[in-house]
């Protein structure tokens, strides 16, 4: 397994990030928006100058964080222009997996035969491209849990469809899924990158975002699972907490920009050491 973090949880300076990740020890990150501009809308000759720097420092970047169909299932086509956007932006870094999701859902959330219908234009243009779109369950949209995540990519059943697994999300699930180990097996299979974060319920009964190992996740059994199943991609750090302050309904639900990584520096180096001791305290890590 090899650590990253995804950089706007920290800064919107790519310097700053890169910085960060060397002192860090990781070996990785993700990159979801830069210079207050979401990942897909940056310029080609710009992200050519991320790739230089970050080559120079000796990261890869592990994933695009992208926002793709994360929106309304009718604005599906217009999404197909973002898609190709960041095939060519993953070309230019290096990068094999762009994240996405299920559309928002419309009352409660259901997978149906137009959702999984607009997945075919996309698995297409994933095909002729090389890339791999890696679908992330979360509460917003039509797969609220990773119990959902994992229907739908067997239903998809195709080699450029894979899952992000997001054991935090599950504490903001309606349903209440088990972040592990039910959400874990249910999409294994098809696992091919880990977030990281941890929640609980506070004493509202609301989910809060914490620092990892303080929250309701289990992370002592899934890191270990994880290295018994011979896992060999990335954790990727998304703390989206903030020391001492919250972060806005809207925000998360549609993460970036400046506002987003506003104090979230502190938050991602206090996660990012408890997360190494966590890993310290089980069997070594490739940071």
């Amino acid at each position: 397994m090899r650590l990253a973090y995804i950089t706007d949880e920290a800064t919107q300076d790519l310097r700053q990030a890169a910085e960060l990740a060397k002192k860090l020890g990781f070996s990785g990150v993700e990159l979801r928006s830069v210079e207050d501009t979401p990942i897909d809308r940056i310029p080609i000759r710009r992200l050519r100058e991320y790739r230089r720097l970050l080559d120079g420092e000796g990261l890869a970047v592990c994933d695009l964080a992208s926002s793709f169909y994360k929106c309304p299932l009718a604005e599906a086509p217009g999404e197909l222009d973002k898609l190709k956007r960041l095939c060519d932006g993953a070309e230019e870094l290096g990068c094999g997996h762009i994240r996405g999701f299920a559309f928002f859902a419309q009352g409660a959330p259901a997978v149906t035969d137009e959702i999984l219908d607009a997945f075919g234009p996309a698995g297409e243009i994933l095909r002729e491209r090389g890339k791999r779109l890696l679908l992330e369950a979360d509460p917003s949209v039509n797969t609220p849990n990773h119990a959902a995540l994992g229907a739908l990519l067997a239903r998809l059943d195709a080699p450029e469809f894979g899952a992000i697994y997001d054991p935090g999300n599950d504490l903001y699930d309606p349903g209440r899924e088990r972040p592990y180990p039910e959400g874990y097996l249910a999409v294994k299979p098809w696992l091919a990158h880990v977030h990281i974060k941890d929640a609980l319920l506070n004493a509202a009964g609301e989910p809060e975002c914490v620092k990892i190992g303080t929250g309701w996740v289990d992370y002592p059994g899934l890191l270990a699972a994880l290295r018994r199943d011979g896992y060999k991609g990335y954790l990727s750090l998304e703390t989206h907490y903030r020391v001492g302050a919250g972060i806005s309904e809207a925000l998360m639900r549609q993460p970036g920009g400046a506002a987003f990584s506003q104090g979230g520096m502190a938050a991602t180096v206090e996660s990012a050491q408890a997360l190494r001791k966590l890993l310290e305290e089980g069997a070594p890590c490739a940071m």
